[in-house]
């Protein structure tokens, strides 16, 4: 179900993208796990057993990223050159169409978009095979030191009773992701009762998920980077499971309003780290080390990580072979969004 707060937003804490962002968030919170330590095995998920898994999803799965107006610093009239556009094709096509990376059951592929967005983007995203939702901003009063931030709580406004997995535009699949969905983090937990937060921010849901990935913190990382310690303690937002409800997502406008007790100057990832924080009621779990990880390096690369961070039009911490990977990656969906034009054109 997707929900239209925005006349009701007090103080205008979070606009466009971090609503959309914590509505998001509500669906993968309903089934998260408790903390765990990292797998004590090595095994990457069977790539093979994709392929023979049948009915993974059973309608009950979703993946979602967001696109806003306001995703780059300098808006372009062309939308070839709309980094998070471009990217946000590329992710719609490496999930539904690249031979080598698509999704082996159907899933439903939402593009949630601000108001902004203009039709013709929204248009070539439906045709790419993407169902395109409208959200209105979350206002919000946070500050921020990059306009495409100040969106970062409108992802929070898709919620629905399946689970969800959020993909930020800038990520690049290198092989399927059906699997992530079995993953033993995304199982639903309760809610810890006997923790209670601070009560203005009103009733957490009895159950969720937030299955995650921590933080690196640093480029130079091994593959695979285990933190077996548990020493760090964050996810990234950039990928994350959560199944949304109504309940969480009135959680997560409450916490909106209180951002002196988590706000670092990342909106969306510092409230999700305090709603899902180590030792609170609903904490974060661990997905496996092989699904995604932020700052991606060519270890990461060459150890077939599933989803990499590649900002490639941007000024981000990936490596050369990290950003070449993601560009071949772009002639790849051009040139097959190419070959059907001519090929429709050629049947005339």
């Amino acid at each position: 179900m997707l929900q239209n707060t925005s006349s009701s937003r007090p103080d205008d804490f979070m606009s466009k993208k971090l609503v959309a962002f914590c509505l998001f968030s509500i669906g993968f919170t309903v089934w998260l796990l408790f903390g765990a330590p990292p797998p004590n095995n090595l095994n990457v998920p069977d790539i093979e057993a994709d392929q023979q898994q049948q009915s993974i999803y059973k309608g009950r799965h979703a993946i979602s990223t967001f696109l806003t107006s306001k995703a780059d610093e300098a808006e372009t009239e062309i939308d070839d050159e709309d980094g998070y556009f471009v990217s946000t094709r590329i992710l719609v096509y490496q999930l539904l169409h690249s031979p080598s990376t698509k999704l082996r059951d159907p899933v439903p592929i939402i593009v949630l978009v601000t108001p902004e967005v203009r039709e013709n983007k929204r248009h070539r995203l439906r045709e790419d095979g993407a169902i395109v939702i409208e959200v209105d901003h979350v206002a919000h009063s946070m500050p921020v030191t990059l306009s495409r931030w100040s969106e970062m709580a409108t992802k929070l406004r898709l919620f629905d009773p399946t689970t969800v997995l959020f993909l930020e535009a800038d990520v690049v699949l290198t092989r399927p992701i059906d699997r992530i969905f079995l993953d033993p983090s995304t199982e639903p937990v309760e809610t810890d009762k006997t923790i209670i937060d601070n009560p203005e921010l009103g009733k957490p849901p009895a159950k969720y998920v937030m299955a995650a990935s921590a933080e690196s913190f640093q480029r130079e990382h091994e593959y695979p980077f285990l933190d077996r310690e548990n020493t760090v303690r964050h996810f990234n937002g950039g990928v994350f499971i959560y199944s949304p409800s109504s309940e969480l997502f009135k959680f997560y406008t409450n916490l909106l309003n209180l951002p002196e007790l988590y706000y670092t100057g990342v909106p969306d990832q510092d409230l999700l780290n305090h709603a899902h924080r180590w030792g609170g009621p609903m904490p974060w779990r661990r997905l496996h080390w092989s699904w995604y990880i932020n700052w991606s390096n060519d270890n990461d690369l060459n150890g077939k990580m599933a989803l990499l961070n590649a900002n490639w039009w941007g000024s981000g911490m990936r490596t050369p072979a990290v950003e070449q990977f993601a560009l071949a990656r772009r002639w790849e969906m051009e040139g097959f969004w190419m070959g059907k034009a001519h090929s429709s054109s050629s049947k005339k």
